[in-house]
């Protein structure tokens, strides 16, 4: 697999292991056992005159601990806020709102869990509208970070078969079978979420379109859990293995599947027929042009 490449962006790279804000807080803290402990212990005698009577010392201590636990719960809370808002966005279909406000979340990640989940749903909206190069580059920042694999393992099985499908939207076809292996190699017991549209379309660009419509009538279950733009794409990749089948006697299969896909959106197919001519040709055939 090609190595993938990293947006330029600081806060969408990996979150750095050594952060500044993580070296003051742990000096804080370190500083406050040191204190407490020389103070409670025998020989305190020296820092108990400096600090001053327990009165004043204890309050000063928890207040400390009271600020700082009060900073971090509202950063934290700052990038849940934003990150709950991007999913409400996504949600809805709007995918170039919600890829900003992912992009926010992850500028006000404290953590690298944080960041990488944030960078990924960035990497799923840019996909999502047809952005290949840029949703490349935020898939190679959340598999490069490691944090998906401890922090989120649904995430961390189903990320190849996304970069499976920008690397066939990218016209590398090897690279996008590569990443589809160690999508089935990572899935263990979970459902191969987002595989079925690389594997189909694969399937379709190396001339097996019964293959295709069999894989589609196997996981119809799977086919059925997508939503949005991929459904519609794998409505259109069924109508277009069809009709590279015989498309007289499947001439009503086809013409539903089409129907389905309804209403059609600007933008929908471009990622799969921009360095597919012969998915193209289908597209203007059947007067789908506009919407891809």
């Amino acid at each position: 697999m090609n190595e993938l490449p990293l947006p330029k962006e600081s806060h969408l790279k990996p979150f750095p292991f050594v952060a500044p804000h993580r070296v003051l807080a742990w000096g804080v803290w370190v500083g406050i056992f040191l204190v407490a402990y020389n103070y409670f212990s025998r020989g305190g005698g020296a820092a108990r005159e400096a600090l001053g009577e327990p009165r004043f010392f204890i309050p000063f201590v928890v207040t400390v601990f009271l600020t700082l636990f009060a900073f971090f719960y509202w950063r934290i809370r700052r990038w849940l806020t934003t990150y709950n808002q991007a999913i409400a966005f996504f949600s809805a279909g709007d995918e170039q709102e919600a890829s900003r406000r992912f992009e926010e979340a992850a500028r006000r990640a404290t953590q690298g869990a944080q960041r990488t989940v944030s960078v990924a749903m960035m990497g799923q909206c840019e996909l999502a509208q047809g952005n290949t190069g840029r949703a490349l580059e935020l898939f190679g920042s959340a598999e490069r970070s490691g944090k998906l694999r401890g922090s989120v393992p649904a995430m961390y099985k189903w990320m190849p078969n996304l970069i499976a499908i920008v690397r066939f939207a990218e016209g590398d076809l090897a690279s996008a079978r590569a990443w589809l292996e160690e999508g089935r190699k990572r899935n263990s017991d979970l459902p191969p979420i987002y595989a079925l549209l690389p594997e189909v379309a694969l399937l379709c660009r190396d001339g097996n379109p019964a293959a295709a419509v069999s894989t589609l009538d196997a996981r119809a279950g799977e086919a059925d859990s997508l939503v949005g733009r991929d459904a519609r794409r794998l409505k259109l990749l069924r109508a277009f293995a069809l009709d590279a089948l015989d498309p007289v006697s499947h001439a009503t299969a086809i013409d539903a599947s089409l129907a389905s896909m309804q209403p059609v959106r600007p933008g929908d197919f471009e990622l799969l027929s921009a360095r597919w001519p012969e998915l193209q040709a289908f597209i203007e055939r059947r007067g789908l042009s506009r919407a891809a």
